[in-house]
């Protein structure tokens, strides 16, 4: 059984992320739209995405692309996605590396986890990565 975030768990998330790295935090949950992180929530709940590495792909991609937060959506999304792939018992390749799809890289020209990672965030920012560009990253760097 998969263990689902619920949406106080990405709130404080969000509000980790701010205290730690500074940006602006709007009490009480620096929430655009409440409604919206529900629906969010609900959805990664569903059976639209049956694997591991299919939902946590989902909560990063979702939580940049609905701005559900006020600010640091890139960070909470990436860490969101991270804490939902160790709360159900899954790990992160040591060494994180591009995936080709398509006939492209994803990400492109990123080298090191760090660059990897800001790159990925930065993508599904600018739209340059999909829902399913990010499925296929994560299925090749997580094992579930």
């Amino acid at each position: 059984m998969i263990d689902h975030l619920t949406a106080n768990d990405i709130v404080h998330l969000n509000e980790r992320i701010i205290r730690a790295h500074g940006g602006s935090f709007a009490p009480p949950e620096n929430l655009r739209e409440e409604d919206d992180l529900n629906a969010l929530t609900d959805e990664a709940a569903t059976d639209d995405y049956p694997k591991l590495t299919d939902k946590a792909a989902f909560y990063l991609h979702s939580i940049i692309t609905r701005e559900i937060f006020l600010d640091a959506n890139e960070s909470t999304a990436l860490l969101a996605a991270r804490t939902f792939v160790l709360l159900n018992g899954g790990v992160f390749h040591k060494k994180l590396k591009a995936v080709a799809r398509n006939d492209r890289q994803i990400p492109e020209n990123a080298a090191g986890k760090q660059e990897i990672l800001l790159q990925l965030t930065q993508g599904v920012r600018s739209e340059a990565y999909s829902l399913d560009d990010l499925r296929e990253w994560f299925r090749r760097n997580v094992r579930a």
